[in-house]
């Protein structure tokens, strides 16, 4: 072959010298400035070659070579006998691109759909009971670091007569320790949260939520308190706070092997869609949960249903909320529809009235 035009770097500095390759009996020889070198072909690796794409050859030693895109560089693959691989063949048809995309999303979808939520339960299983205590302090922490939660301004008084529901629907025999601590949040609203590390918090606007309008704690807001409450230990019980950090660790962990840098936003959202995904199941268990708690005591589904009825007239700024709390644990329009969720506790109740 004649000389092709190239530029040689040696492996020690990023300095191009332009150089002149040829292929001769089986070797490669390269002559720049001061540099003259000859190498076996077996000793040189090609790069894959891209169209328009300066052609680089690998050296020994760390050199290399680019040589520029041109006439001479389909002559150097001419005469090292280049020939395309089946892979690259098969990327340049474009119907075989279409059925591997296609391939590649049933997989996905497989692995999404099918892998991650058996991982799920597995992991959120084995994790220990010094995790969900960590995880649970640095939630509460990072909460009030934010502003979003101060100190309850309600009466001790009422702080107590609070607590006292917790003891009404406390399991005999609870997966961890529970305990609950009222707080001030404008931002929070009407709401309560489950911490994974049995922590139960509850706000002061819920408290007023389910008073009366002369401020007094009635009958039926206790019971309706006690309804969200049940609601609460069915989330700890079920340990879902854990099962949303391991869908959202494994779902970063699959973004991340396929997505790499190229996208810190594209590698975040299967984490957010997994916890919006799981949040549906956890709120329809927490919900179930509740209702066997209220009827082992005679009170069926109702005071559940008073206390949602009540929280979705509030429809709280979604978008002044953190976003693991918009999608995992709470009263929000996002998981189910509060409507929806209404709607079927109507449907069970009369369902279990009508067998009775």
């Amino acid at each position: 072959m004649s000389e092709t035009n190239a530029f040689y770097f040696d492996g020690r500095s990023a300095r191009q010298h332009p150089a002149s390759l040829l292929v001769d009996a089986g070797l490669l020889h390269i002559a720049a400035p001061g540099i003259e070198r000859s190498l076996p072909l077996d000793a040189v690796k090609l790069g894959e070659p891209f169209e328009h794409a300066p052609l680089v050859l690998r050296l020994p030693a760390g050199a290399s070579c680019e040589v520029p895109d041109g006439p001479g560089r389909q002559l150097l693959l001419d005469a090292v006998a280049y020939r395309k691989s089946a892979v690259e063949r098969w990327q340049a048809r474009w119907p075989a691109v279409l059925l591997a995309l296609a391939l590649l999303i049933a997989l996905l979808g497989l692995a999404w759909f099918k892998g991650i939520p058996a991982l799920t339960e597995r992991v959120a299983g084995a994790l220990p009971r010094s995790a969900e205590i960590k995880l649970g302090q640095a939630a509460l922490a990072g909460l009030e670091a934010r502003g979003l939660m101060a100190p309850s301004r309600l009466s001790d008084q009422r702080i107590a007569e609070v607590k006292a529901q917790l003891e009404e629907v406390v399991p005999a025999h609870p997966r961890v320790p529970l305990r609950l601590i009222v707080r001030e949040s404008t931002q929070l609203g009407p709401n309560a949260l489950a911490l994974p590390d049995g922590t139960i918090v509850v706000t002061d606007a819920l408290v007023r939520l389910l008073s009366t309008r002369d401020n007094q704690f009635s009958a039926s807001g206790k019971t309706a308190l006690a309804a969200v409450l049940a609601h609460e230990v069915g989330h700890i019980e079920h340990r879902h706070a854990a099962r949303v950090m391991a869908a959202s660790s494994l779902g970063a962990a699959l973004s991340a092997t396929l997505f790499g840098d190229f996208s810190a936003v594209a590698a975040g959202l299967p984490a957010v869609l997994s916890q919006m995904q799981y949040s549906r199941e956890m709120e329809t268990d927490a919900d179930d949960y509740a209702v066997a708690v209220l009827r082992s005591k005679g009170l069926g589904a109702w005071p559940l249903v008073h206390a949602l009825t009540l929280l979705q007239r509030q429809q709280p700024d979604e978008s002044k909320m953190p976003r693991w709390l918009n999608n995992t644990m709470g009263y929000l329009s996002t998981h189910p529809g509060t409507q929806a969720r209404i709607a079927r506790l109507r449907a069970a109740e009369a369902e279990a009235d009508d067998e009775d």
